[in-house]
């Protein structure tokens, strides 16, 4: 998609470019991970960019992709947010771009500061229940630390814990995230639905919320909301009946990053894995559709030598 967008605007007279053409193929050229070349057009249309939360998120995405650019993106990424953002991605990235300043003791004091002024009684509770095969610290990396950083920004809340439901045999099934909110009311509701609205998380997926109750026994999610536009496709790589020199001479993790490589971003936005006694699992949700992804990997799991009699499955 992404692909044909840029074709079809980079086949344009130049001045057909108007500044929102121009924004979209910046877009694009991101997300097909050229990003001196996004930026190179986001910096033509500066001026007309100021006061569109759009404009700063694509300037901070380039410049936090480019080698040795992250912390630039910082401050696009903060006025994106100013501007009315509320793509919890946003958030995503704006804290993994301030990670890179954390050998900056005064930043790193700020954060403490910040964390210990949401200190509160909590007034009602949300389950962010997730329908992804996620190993703890992959549910952490990819939602529960941005979603956290999100709600404490805002006033919100925070995350207050988490946890991974397992098969018989240990392979994930599915996740769950807990937060703590400050109030009980009607804009909370609201909050939060955004925030269900814009979660870059599997279809099937939902947000409950609910009051706290004087008695705790008592208390349940009275309202819920479904969210989710990924799709998913697990491939379980056969661990015990191909010869031996197969795996002598083959590596799981050269296969993760190949088929990392191949789904780009149909799959590729969030992946995780699970060695069970007879099969490694490697999972990939994305947005391109689980036909799409099982189209592009399929020839490569024909071929390569580790993944002759593997397996693939739909998860979301």
């Amino acid at each position: 998609m992404h692909k044909q967008i840029a074709e079809t605007l980079l086949a344009l007279p130049e001045n057909e470019l108007d500044y929102q053409l121009t924004s979209l193929l910046a877009r694009a050229l991101n997300n097909l991970s050229q990003y001196e070349e996004a930026l190179h057009l986001l910096e033509s249309i500066r001026e007309q960019g100021q006061n569109d939360s759009s404009w700063h998120f694509r300037m901070g995405y380039s410049l936090f992709y480019i080698n040795g650019r992250e912390v630039e993106s910082i401050p696009y990424f903060e006025r994106a947010i100013e501007l009315g953002d509320d793509y919890p991605s946003t958030y995503e990235l704006l804290l993994y771009a301030k990670s890179y300043l954390e050998n900056d003791s005064s930043s790193s004091e700020e954060t403490i500061e910040n964390r210990d002024e949401m200190s509160f009684t909590p007034k009602s509770y949300a389950q962010l229940s997730l329908n992804m095969r996620l190993q703890p610290e992959h549910r952490g990396s990819y939602i529960e630390d941005a979603l956290d950083f999100m709600l404490r920004s805002k006033g919100w809340g925070c995350v207050s814990g988490g946890g991974t439901l397992v098969s018989s045999e240990g392979e994930p099934e599915a996740c769950d995230i807990e937060i703590d909110l400050v109030e009980h009311s009607e804009e909370m509701q609201k909050n939060l639905q955004t925030i269900a609205q814009k979660l870059e998380v599997a279809k099937g997926s939902k947000l409950k919320y609910g009051p706290v109750k004087e008695d705790p026994e008592t208390f349940e999610y009275d309202v819920e909301y479904s969210t989710g536009n990924l799709e998913g496709i697990a491939i379980y790589i056969n661990g015990t009946d191909l010869p031996d020199e197969v795996y002598e001479n083959n590596d799981i993790t050269e296969v993760l990053n190949e088929l990392l490589d191949i789904l780009s971003n149909n799959g590729a936005l969030m992946h995780s894995y699970w060695e069970g006694p007879r099969e490694t699992a490697l999972y990939f949700y994305g947005e391109g559709g689980f036909n799409a992804m099982l189209e592009k990997v399929t020839p490569f799991l024909n071929e390569h030598p580790l993944c002759q009699k593997s397996r693939t499955i739909r998860i979301a």
